[in-house]
């Protein structure tokens, strides 16, 4: 009989009566002095009365195993038993570690190959969402922004509508035009290519285009120039301040609008799409879109924060002079070289109203404060005011004299005339506008006109080459 521990046949076998293995009697006693009284090979509990001697059989069968009383050398066959026996029980230890560590390789392969599956299960899944967040970034470039445009001026438009009902009215002055004086007189441009073109201000600081191809900011209160801003190729026509960021727009004839960005007022972009000289500046009430006119007879209009042209529409007008968003938003007026004026809806970028009434090209137009009337002047001498509820011509002022720029001040009572002076009309009923004051400083045609809000001061440009301040 084979031991369970040596392998070797045993002297003195015992059996474990639980598990039927066999030991040698001596290492399975060391073994358990060793480890304790549990059977190495079932790892069973294993009580010393658990081992039951076996008798074997006296008729010799083979070779007798090696006995130390045979031994010629006791003591050295005694220590090579002592030593055989550790060794044997040494090797049992080491078979079962080996069989632990095979379980546990098993283990950790098996896991690791479901580790790794898992792993490509997930690399398909990312794979898979890029795609879909591809195709659906793809989707979204493939939807016209303007979409986007329309969603957000008709939101505005609603607030703006819901507000001016309760605001629809004619603010009195604060002071009386008739005190007006000349405060200032500045020639802020080159004379070698004579003429302001163009005005426009915010608060106390006033920025003038010119023929010499720049812009410059004025402020009223130091009396300094503030800045030049200088990148056109030719003639700036219009100029405008965004109403609450610090950004200034310039139109030219060389066709683009550049926008010029605080502090140092550089340029940010420089917008393009016309196939003329850009003719009328005007922000949305979003303030993030412009909207632009040009002599090419098309208008259109931008993303202010990026500079990209959302809409550009040509009509069967001739060129457009003027180009400016009625104060709600919903919808803008462009005047034209044809004697009409257009009115369109910014949501379906459609014409959905003309006004005819003007005996000559339609220079300048402007919106009243509170919604209701549209104020246009022409090279015919005459200042129109329609009713935009009407769609109809209320009033006409016969000027005289070609009109180059009209101007309302924010409160709606007081108007603003350019001719070859400057002649403020005050309402003085329901379809009455009185001379009140005239401002004919100028040597030159005058080219624009700004009033302050509650008649702080106005500001007037001419072909002089002179900007004036009357406070």
């Amino acid at each position: 009989m084979l031991c369970g521990l040596s392998g070797a046949v045993c002297e003195v076998p015992v059996v474990n009566i639980k598990s039927g293995h066999v030991y040698e009697k001596r290492l399975i006693e060391e073994y358990m002095k060793t480890h304790g009284n549990v059977c190495p090979l079932s790892e069973s509990p294993l009580a010393p009365e658990d081992l039951l001697p076996l008798k074997l059989s006296t008729v010799a069968t083979g070779a007798a195993p090696p006995s130390k009383v045979t031994a010629s050398i006791p003591s050295l066959l005694s220590a090579l038993q002592t030593e055989y026996d550790a060794h044997a029980l040494e090797m049992f230890e080491l078979k079962q570690h080996l069989q632990t560590t095979r379980r546990e390789l098993s283990h950790a392969l098996y896991q690791y190959d479901a580790a790794c599956r898992v792993i490509a299960r997930l690399n398909r899944d990312i794979d898979q969402l890029k795609k879909n967040a591809s195709s659906a970034a793809a989707d979204d470039s493939a939807v016209d922004p303007w979409v986007h445009v329309t969603a957000a001026v008709g939101a505005r438009a609603k607030e703006l509508a819901h507000y001016r009902k309760k605001e629809r009215r004619v603010e009195e002055l604060s002071k009386s035009p008739t005190a007006l004086q000349l405060k200032t007189s500045q020639t802020l441009h080159q004379t070698d290519k004579p003429g302001v073109l163009t005005v426009d201000i915010k608060g106390d600081r006033v920025v003038t285009g010119g023929n010499d191809r720049d812009a410059k900011i004025f402020d009223i209160t130091s009396g300094k120039i503030e800045a030049t801003l200088h990148g056109h190729s030719k003639k700036v026509q219009k100029v405008l301040f965004h109403p609450t960021a610090d950004v200034i727009f310039t139109g030219s004839a060389d066709k683009t609008v550049k926008l010029w960005t605080a502090p140092k007022y550089q340029v940010a972009h420089t917008l393009t799409g016309h196939d003329g000289a850009v003719t009328g500046l005007s922000v949305h009430p979003t303030g993030s879109y412009l909207g632009t006119s040009s002599d090419d007879a098309t208008w259109a209009i931008h993303d202010i924060g990026t500079g990209t042209l959302l809409k550009q529409v040509a009509t069967d007008a001739k060129a457009a002079h003027n180009f400016h968003f009625h104060p709600d938003g919903a919808i803008f007026g462009t005047a034209h070289a044809d004697r009409t004026v257009r009115i369109w809806d910014v949501a379906t970028a459609s014409n959905v109203a003309t006004f005819e009434g003007h005996t000559g090209e339609v220079n300048s137009l402007w919106f009243s404060e509170n919604g209701y009337h549209l104020v246009t002047g022409g090279a015919d001498g005459v200042v129109k005011f329609w009713d935009l509820r009407k769609l109809k011509s209320i009033v006409d002022l016969d000027v005289g004299k070609p009109v180059h720029a009209v101007h309302l001040e924010v409160g709606g009572g007081l108007l603003g005339v350019a001719t070859d002076k400057v002649t403020l009309y005050q309402e003085s009923g329901k379809k009455n506008w009185d001379i009140v004051h005239t401002l004919g400083d100028h040597k030159g045609q005058v080219t624009d006109v700004k009033i302050a809000d509650q008649l702080a001061f106005v500001v007037s440009t001419s072909l002089d080459r002179a900007m004036k301040v009357y406070a």
